[in-house]
């Protein structure tokens, strides 16, 4: 094809991926929190979503009430990583322009 330098575009593709992995680091530095039962169970996620704590107020930690408990967990950690996971869609895309690139953004 005349006047396609795909050199170029492969060179552009490098430096966007540098970039995407460049801000993927940054992201584990970074947390996020769900909550559940009124703020009585926090769960903190980092940026690339894994659990980084879980803190309970002891006002739900009651032997009788452990499906409760469990329930509450559940909510929390699922709160905070859809938080990391749009997060990180966000953050990601200001790097790519937008563009979804297949493997790089979740």
């Amino acid at each position: 094809m005349p006047g396609v330098d795909l050199n170029y575009f492969m060179r552009q593709a490098t430096k966007l991926t540098e970039k995407i992995e460049a801000r993927k680091k940054e992201l584990a530095d970074e947390t996020l929190e769900g909550r559940a039962g009124d703020g009585r169970v926090v769960v903190v996620v980092n940026g690339l979503q894994e659990v980084r704590s879980i803190a309970l107020s002891k006002d739900v930690v009651d032997p009788a009430e452990v499906p409760l408990l469990e329930d509450l967990v559940t909510a929390a950690v699922n709160a905070a990583l859809a938080a990391s996971r749009a997060h990180m869609q966000r953050e990601l895309a200001k790097v790519s322009g937008g563009v979804n690139l297949p493997g790089l953004l979740p």
